[in-house]
């Protein structure tokens, strides 16, 4: 079993909330949907710890994965509120998006959590062959736009905007590890085919 690196994880946390940034800086939408993909680009292509990335992976224990889970929301938390403090047309766009998700039922952050952690799962998994550029850009884009929820990002724009409803972020995160293991589920007999084939 492999342990989680703290300083990694904290490093994917804080990857990810540049991602929220820009996103913001831009003004959301299809471009800031494009440019917040760079943050996960660096997340997988750097080898940080990710835990909307790596849940579903076997060679991680719970414990383990909890303390990544813990370590990425600390790393998105600094670097929110440096961004949060440094940056006022950062933080007046988060505040509005924070407080969206505070008017969610439980069910509605559920189900696009679980939604999200799909996405995920597809924009981290290493492809057979070709880059893994186009799934970090797709999946990434495909979450955002969808209007989907990424706890480690939600847990970004809460320190950018200095609150949320707290309650959304480990209500994400559970989503988003149910929707990787369902997806890994439907896809392991695909992926470990395709794979058998190249080997051929």
């Amino acid at each position: 079993m492999k342990k989680t690196c703290p300083r990694k994880a904290i490093a994917a946390g804080f990857l990810i909330c540049m991602g929220c940034v820009v996103f913001l800086k831009v003004g959301g939408g299809v471009a800031g949907s494009v440019l917040f993909s760079a943050g996960l680009w660096f997340v997988v292509s750097m080898d940080a710890e990710l835990f909307t990335g790596r849940v579903a992976q076997d060679v991680y224990d719970p414990l383990q994965k909890l303390l990544m889970l813990l370590c990425n929301l600390a790393g998105a938390a600094v670097c929110g509120l440096l961004a949060g403090l440094c940056l006022p047309d950062a933080h007046e766009a988060a505040a509005t998006l924070a407080a969206g998700w505070g008017t969610q039922t439980v069910w509605a952050v559920l189900w696009k959590s679980v939604m999200c952690g799909v996405c995920m799962y597809l924009a981290t998994s290493k492809p057979a062959e070709g880059s893994r550029l186009p799934h970090v850009v797709y999946g990434v884009t495909l979450f955002i736009l969808s209007g989907y929820a990424h706890s480690i990002a939600l847990a970004g724009y809460a320190a950018i905007a200095f609150g949320i409803a707290w309650w959304v972020i480990p209500v994400a995160a559970v989503g988003n590890a149910l929707g990787s293991y369902a997806m890994k589920y439907l896809l392991t007999g695909v992926l470990a085919k395709k794979a058998e084939e190249k080997g051929k």
